[in-house]
């Protein structure tokens, strides 16, 4: 056979590289809610151990401890900060050998990182209104209706869910990049340079933080989703594929 007629029919676009990274479905639709069901059994298991020790469910003291649980919060990063790399790490020599663009690449993959940011984020809602619609478990078990993910305020769970989850995924994009860009040095010198710029940023504010708002982590993150994604392109520009 010719090279003619084993090269692509056309040029790949987002969708298609969306399609492909969606290749593993049962593994990015399945887990995300594994993991959010396995906070729920252990964040169970913590409540019936506390009320064994004589705290009373439903109580003042209870509800305000319960309700600083960041279970979920510390239990899904992991997952999707993986997610992340892999999606760049393993999927992008592919996806060029099967005639995508680099900027075709970032572009499907950051389609990826949104629609698995807004499954989660849809998954987390519907939990939040089970808790909520069975008296917190039928045991006052606070598992999404906590204050991290807004306190049962379903806007800001789904603020914080979608632009977290972004966030991670697009970090770990980035990571990945700069690994496949520059080998183990680029993700290393990556995180350092991050380190550094947020501790400047931090000192920077220092004046302000007695007038921190909430919504300046949301603009946060969305100016680190797209420092991300930037640099994501900007790794993968040059790259070679492996």
């Amino acid at each position: 056979m010719t090279a003619a007629a084993l090269a692509p029919s056309r040029a790949s676009g987002p969708v298609d590289v969306f399609r492909l990274h969606f290749a593993q479905r049962a593994m990015l639709l399945l887990t995300p809610p594994g993991i959010m069901l396995l906070v729920l059994v252990i964040t169970a298991i913590i409540a019936v151990v506390f009320w064994r020790l004589g705290f009373e469910p439903g109580s003042a003291e209870w509800v305000a401890n319960s309700r600083n649980n960041p279970a979920v919060t510390w239990a899904l990063p992991g997952f999707f900060g993986w997610i992340g790399v892999q999606t760049v790490s393993l999927t992008f020599p592919l996806a060029l050998s099967l005639g995508s663009t680099r900027r075709t690449f970032v572009a499907g993959t950051v389609l990826t990182h949104i629609a698995l940011s807004l499954y989660v984020t849809a998954l987390l809602l519907v939990l939040l209104g089970l808790e909520q619609a069975t008296g917190h478990w039928f045991f006052h078990i606070y598992v999404t209706d906590v204050v991290v993910l807004g306190s049962g305020n379903p806007f800001q769970l789904a603020v914080t869910a979608f632009l977290g989850t972004l966030l991670v995924l697009s970090v770990g994009g980035a990571m990945a990049a700069a690994w496949v860009r520059f080998g183990a040095l680029g993700p290393t010198a990556l995180a350092a340079a991050a380190v550094i710029a947020l501790g400047i940023v931090a000192i920077v504010l220092v004046p302000v933080f007695d007038a921190f708002q909430p919504w300046w982590l949301a603009v946060a993150s969305v100016v680190a989703i797209a420092l991300a994604v930037a640099g994501q392109y900007a790794f993968l520009r040059r790259a070679s594929a492996r």
